[in-house]
């Protein structure tokens, strides 16, 4: 069953929302991504120190914190894909257009014929409409 509301009700409620007060930094609670994103210049401290993931991951536990190697791994790279701005999988790479790898056409009389013929013949081809025909049946 849907619920309906009025606009009053509505209204209402955006006032109180408003009213709220600001929580304190210490008030907000933080998801795992939103945790490890805050955690991230001490865990790569750590990775400088020598510690491997699943040393960090056995820390996080003992202090609470429900999270697994590949996930923290994920967590930690994601930052690094949104300055990217491209997707890991899908990254591709292109050469650069060089003297050497370009592809040089010199324009003839006859290729500037046989390009002309082609051009005719699709203008012909788009001006011609196509009929059909179909099997008599004695049944609609």
């Amino acid at each position: 069953m849907r619920a309906h509301h009025t606009r009053s009700k509505i209204d209402d409620i955006r006032k109180k929302m408003s009213d709220l007060p600001e929580l304190k930094a210490d008030e907000i609670q933080l998801n795992n991504k939103e945790s490890i994103a805050v955690l991230a210049d001490d865990i790569a401290a750590l990775r400088k120190r020598g510690y491997g993931f699943e040393q960090i991951v056995e820390f996080l536990r003992e202090n609470d914190f429900e999270i697994t190697a590949s996930t923290l791994k994920t967590y930690l790279r994601e930052p690094e894909r949104k300055r990217e701005k491209t997707p890991i999988k899908n990254k591709k790479t292109t050469k650069k257009p060089t003297t050497e790898n370009k592809k040089i056409t010199r324009v003839t009389e006859k290729t500037a014929i046989k390009r002309q013929k082609k051009e005719q013949t699709t203008k012909e081809d788009k001006n011609q409409a196509e009929f059909l025909i179909a099997p008599d049946r004695d049944v609609l």
